[in-house]
């Protein structure tokens, strides 16, 4: 440990965090000791066998977070210092060592907005002061030698989807020119197994403190096992501007891709997006978002389905426990049907939940849930009528972190869209386990 380090961590505990009465007194007297003689390696070892009992006791959270730094386990240490910070926001020592937790793990600009919010207390010990005005220092040239960085990640998995072409489960149409069509096996619901795979990269290079410029990209496939005509990849690239001003964050760029579906071109995309992320308090985040979307298909018995995207979203995340955060996202859209699609334009709003809980430093879960209804605007000639569909969906997972970066993901998803005209009507069940890689 270096003597910055070390400085830091011994003023941390002359702020006085309290010690809780917990089920194992002796083992926290101990490991404290450990941690003030430069131990962190045994103190490490003493308490991570007592993370299941103990838990959430504040004197051992801090003991183990902090044992967790000493010994090269910064991420950990951060999911650890969070779950203190949502009980107690107050405690400046924590929050000093979360930003150097975000220092070791690269992340100059989480450890800068911690920095900044210690520095913002009155009547600091003058040690832990010094402390952490020499790692914003130490940030500013960290910044300065690095200011380009690649981050990435690869993935792949298997999975089982019930309606891999999201087809309706009828058999039969009636038109309303009183026509009965039947649907062949191939037009109906079916469903197959199938691998997954993906892989991605972001350059972000620093034009001076504030601002910064990336150009990144996304390979993302699905190979069925037994319906060729459900295979799917897409190739998206994006670059533009970051400007980060402490609390927020405003991100605005453009992006380009392609999709092919059974191993033909299929429809082409261009865009642009304007993000915006704002850290309200310790426990409140906001978000809004803006998109532009043109979509145009390549086969030419497709182009009429070709339509211009218009989006807007606003999103609130909150912390509601030590390991529990909760989400909404309001959105709204109209899509210009420019190719004469026969339903016309579309308006849309959409409303999505999100809930994620933390059962241990390794092991999260989620769950999201959506409901969008949808409005055409043309009557569609072959059912005399106003297309206007309902879409809804759920999602659970959880998410096993291992070492270096590497976790596994397990999840199933639930949707279903009812609409007025029975050919665009279908319900789908998909359940998946990847492993991902991020680096």
């Amino acid at each position: 440990m270096t003597p910055l380090l070390r400085r830091l961590l011994i003023t941390g505990w002359l702020l006085g965090l309290p010690l809780a009465a917990s089920a194992d007194s002796a083992s926290l007297a101990k490991a404290e000791a450990l941690m003030r003689d430069g131990k962190a390696a045994e103190a490490y070892a003493l308490l991570e066998p007592l993370e299941a009992a103990l838990a959430g006791d504040l004197a051992y959270d801090y003991l183990l977070a902090t044992a967790s730094l000493g010994t090269g386990r910064p991420s950990k240490a951060t999911f650890i210092y969070e779950r203190i910070l949502a009980v107690r926001p107050d405690y400046v020592g924590v929050r000093a060592d979360m930003g150097r937790a975000f220092y070791m793990m690269g992340d100059l600009a989480k450890a800068r907005i911690e920095f900044e919010s210690v520095l913002a207390f009155a009547n600091l010990p003058p040690d832990l002061r010094s402390a952490v005005e020499q790692y914003m220092a130490a940030i500013e040239q960290r910044a300065r030698r690095e200011k380009t960085v690649v981050t990435g990640y690869f993935e792949a998995g298997a999975g089982a989807d019930s309606n891999v072409l999201a087809a309706t489960s009828i058999s039969q149409i009636d038109y309303a020119n009183g026509t009965q069509v039947n649907l062949g096996p191939e037009s109906m619901k079916r469903g197959n197994r199938y691998t997954a795979y993906a892989a991605g990269a972001e350059l972000n290079h620093a034009l001076d403190d504030s601002f910064s410029a990336y150009v990144g990209g996304d390979y993302r496939g699905r190979s069925h096992a037994s319906i060729d005509a459900a295979d799917n990849y897409t190739l998206d690239g994006r670059a533009g501007l970051q400007y980060a001003g402490g609390r927020y964050l405003l991100r605005g760029g453009m992006s380009k891709g392609r999709y092919w579906l059974d191993n033909s071109a299929t429809r082409d995309s261009t865009g642009l997006n304007l993000d915006w992320r704002y850290v309200l308090d310790e426990k409140n985040q906001l978000t809004a978002n803006g998109t532009a979307l043109r979509l145009q298909y390549i086969p030419f018995a497709q182009r009429s389905n070709d339509f211009d995207l218009f989006a807007v979203s606003l999103g609130w995340v909150r912390a509601l426990a030590a390991s529990t955060s909760g989400g909404l996202t309001l959105s709204f859209g109209e899509e210009d049907a420019t190719g004469g699609r026969l339903d016309g334009d579309k308006s849309h709003w959409a409303l999505r939940g999100t809930l994620q809980h933390s059962f241990s430093p390794s092991l999260g879960s989620f769950l999201t849930a959506g409901y969008q209804p949808a409005r055409y605007k043309t009557v569609n000639t072959d059912f005399d009528r106003l297309r206007r569909d309902h879409f809804k969906d759920l999602t659970a997972g959880l998410v096993w972190s291992l070492q270096d970066r590497w976790s596994v993901r397990t999840t199933v998803t639930l949707t279903k869209n009812s609409s007025n005209i029975p050919l665009n009507a279908y319900d789908r069940s998909d359940a998946s386990v990847m492993l991902r890689k991020d680096f």
